[in-house]
């Protein structure tokens, strides 16, 4: 049978799920520039699917086209914050742990994707080096940047591990977790129409159109990430 169909692609699970996966592949990586470069990719991916997750959010709102076109040029949480008060006639909780941390996230995604020239103190330890080396210069575990525990991303980009990519998709699941359950209050299978791909070809069955391994890699993981805003765990048995 052939015919046409429409698809809706909202792009957020496919996104994080590319995120989730640049993850577990920084776990395995023991080349410590490496495991950067993954967990540097992993956190802007995250970013990506949060402005689509708000993207996808602001679809709910009937306005007019030019309205549509201001809305389009809001930051990613003045995005959630529009939906709440249209929606629900109360702001997001800007105060809470949740928004906090996904500011700063964000923060951390704004200076990543428009670097500027900067100068820091940073203690170093100098040796002298073999072979073709005369000197090896290495920061001091100790130095000022390194033990800056006020801030969840407060290391530089290129000293990010496995735990700090963790850190920003966990930041992104509890965010979500809460907008959808407790501040918005909609329900799952909602939240999958907007947040999933979907299609008006199915019969008798769900219209949400799932990619098998973007899935599983999600739902692997999910143990530690506490997924609760979208319903996962049933969905693998259709593909037994």
């Amino acid at each position: 049978m052939e015919r046409t169909v429409e698809i809706t692609k909202n792009r957020f699970f496919e996104i994080f799920s590319d995120a989730v996966l640049l993850y577990e592949i920084s776990l395995s990586e023991s080349r410590v520039s490496a495991k950067a470069a993954l967990a540097k990719s992993c956190i802007l991916s995250v970013n990506y699917a949060l402005e689509a997750a708000a993207n996808s959010f602001i679809s709910t709102v009937e306005v007019t086209s030019s309205l549509k076109n201001q809305i389009d040029r809001f930051s990613t949480l003045d995005k959630f914050d529009f939906v709440l008060q249209w929606h629900k006639d109360s702001a997001l909780p800007r105060g809470d742990t949740e928004v906090q941390v996904v500011k700063e996230l964000i923060d951390k995604r704004n200076t990543a994707v428009h670097p500027k020239i900067e100068t820091c103190s940073e203690g170093i330890s100098t040796e002298v080096g073999s072979g073709s080396l005369g000197y090896v210069h290495k920061l001091k575990s100790g130095s000022e940047s390194a033990r800056n525990k006020l801030s969840k991303f407060s290391k530089a980009p290129d000293m990010y591990t496995d735990e700090d990519a963790l850190v920003a998709l966990k930041a992104v699941v509890n965010f979500l977790n809460s907008y959808v359950n407790d501040w918005w209050g909609i329900d799952i299978d909602t939240s999958a129409l907007l947040l999933m791909p979907s299609w008006n070809g199915s019969i008798n069955a769900s219209n949400i159109l799932y990619e098998r391994d973007s899935l599983e890699t999600v739902v692997k993981h999910d143990k530690v990430l506490g997924i609760k805003f979208l319903g996962l765990h049933g969905i693998l048995k259709q593909f037994v």
